[in-house]
């Protein structure tokens, strides 16, 4: 599995539907339930976020190391949660309408291919990987 693991496929996927979404905005005049200020805070601390996290990730994944540290401390896969929970909603609240589903489509392309990639990183790390997987649950820490 290559570093961006299954984010090409699940990007694929969103974007399509993104794009299906602002012509059905557009030719529909939907723009119901947008909240552009809020969907820019959400973006821009996603964004903050998200490169905190790529920083610390990219540089054991260089050295062939698992990252268990840090923002992945408390859950096997902090990137995806913070496109599902902060960038991709916040990017939905901008345009309202049809864009208000882009998050589910999300999740469903992140939990369609997910199990791929886990299994791509057990394979790499063993015993490692597996221990880790079970004290960090995928996107949610527990409390």
């Amino acid at each position: 599995m290559k570093f961006w693991g299954i984010f090409p496929k699940v990007a694929l996927i969103s974007s399509i539907y993104a794009i299906l979404a602002f012509y059905l905005n557009e030719r529909l005049e939907v723009g119901l339930f947008a909240f552009p200020t809020l969907g820019l805070v959400m973006i821009a601390l996603g964004l903050a976020l998200w490169f905190l996290c790529y920083l610390q990730v990219s540089k054991a994944y260089s050295e062939g190391k698992l990252f268990t540290k840090g923002c992945y401390s408390k859950i096997r896969h902090p990137i995806y949660s913070i496109w599902g929970f902060l960038i991709v909603p916040g990017f939905s609240l901008l345009f309202g309408g049809f864009m208000l589903l882009l998050p589910l489509v999300y999740w469903a392309g992140v939990l369609g291919f997910i199990g791929e990639e886990e299994k791509a990183l057990e394979e790499r790390f063993g015993d490692e990987w597996r221990e880790y997987s079970e004290r960090a649950p995928r996107f949610i820490p527990r409390p």
